[in-house]
């Protein structure tokens, strides 16, 4: 284990506990210093425990207080408490397969830029497990926003990393603050990329480097030549996306026009997709239509830091 690794982090949220959590744990185990499960479901898993010390890893009780937000701020608070030598934090879900860790710690290129005080994060690039299709990265400036070819090599600046498998400063993480426990799950990682960009910091993607994640269950399709995803997400995961999306869309307006017209834009793409290849139809398409307009009106019950 290489010095970068030795001194990072893994924040494991559990809610299902339906993937492969031992044989994750023990592939964390040998790839980075410490770490730290949470237990995220409402009734606990009492598995989790003895998984838990067979890695010896630290077990964190949340009970899906704050959803997935809430879950991540108390590992950090752990994290920071006894901080002992940890320097960077890897977010992995429970059911990631963390075998391409091991190779992106490795990468000088990554070390380097993990070494920068303008760094927030470095991920690898994901590829849909559903789709096989690469994520799409986007290079975001106020007025006008750009997305990256789905194939690309080397380090790219984006303007947006999904948490799963990005390993971010933990300097970075004090100064950006806590991750909003209103959003609970979706979103929380575009609002804490808004918010680290706001504070002068950075984030790359590094495109040698790319793991199988897995976003709902995405159906691929073509319209009007140009492939595109639909999301497959339930219709009350719908109203939250809607919901959350046009909130941010809203309280970014002033700041980053373009996200907000990015938001408009993938509120249309999400009707798109459901009118075109998915069931319930209109059940997902009311759900939208709900959320969006919650999301346009609400005010959140509590400070979003």
């Amino acid at each position: 284990m290489n010095a970068l690794a030795a001194t990072t982090a893994a924040v494991v949220v559990v809610y299902r506990l339906a993937g492969d959590v031992d044989r994750l744990l023990g592939q964390l185990a040998e790839r980075v210093g410490r770490v730290v499960v949470v237990d995220n479901s409402e009734q606990g898993h009492a598995a989790l425990g003895l998984l838990a010390q067979r890695h010896h890893a630290v077990l964190i009780r949340n009970g899906n207080a704050g959803g997935l937000a809430g879950a991540y701020n108390r590992a950090l608070a752990e994290i920071h408490e006894r901080a002992g030598g940890v320097r960077q934090i890897v977010f992995v879900d429970e059911d990631s397969d963390a075998t391409a860790l091991a190779s992106f710690l490795a990468d000088a290129g990554v070390a380097a830029l993990l070494q920068r005080p303008d760094t927030a994060a470095v991920a690898p690039a994901y590829r849909d497990r559903a789709t096989g299709l690469r994520g799409r990265y986007i290079e975001l400036g106020r007025w006008r926003l750009r997305y990256l070819p789905r194939e690309f090599p080397g380090v790219r600046e984006v303007a947006f990393v999904i948490n799963s498998m990005s390993v971010w400063r933990l300097d970075a993480l004090r100064r950006i603050g806590r991750f909003d426990e209103w959003l609970a799950i979706d979103h929380v990682d575009t609002d804490y990329c808004l918010r680290a960009r706001a504070t002068g910091l950075r984030l790359h993607v590094h495109g040698a480097h790319e793991f199988a994640h897995a976003i709902g269950e995405r159906r691929r399709f073509r319209l009007l030549g140009r492939e595109m995803q639909a999301g497959g997400h339930p219709p009350a995961r719908r109203r939250l996306m809607a919901r959350n999306t046009a909130w941010l869309g809203r309280r970014w307006l002033w700041r980053e026009p373009a996200f907000a017209f990015l938001c408009a834009t993938r509120l249309a793409y999400e009707a798109v997709g459901i009118v075109a290849v998915e069931d319930h139809k209109l059940a997902k398409l009311r759900a939208l239509l709900a959320g969006a307009v919650r999301g346009l009106f609400v005010r959140p019950a509590r400070p979003a830091r």
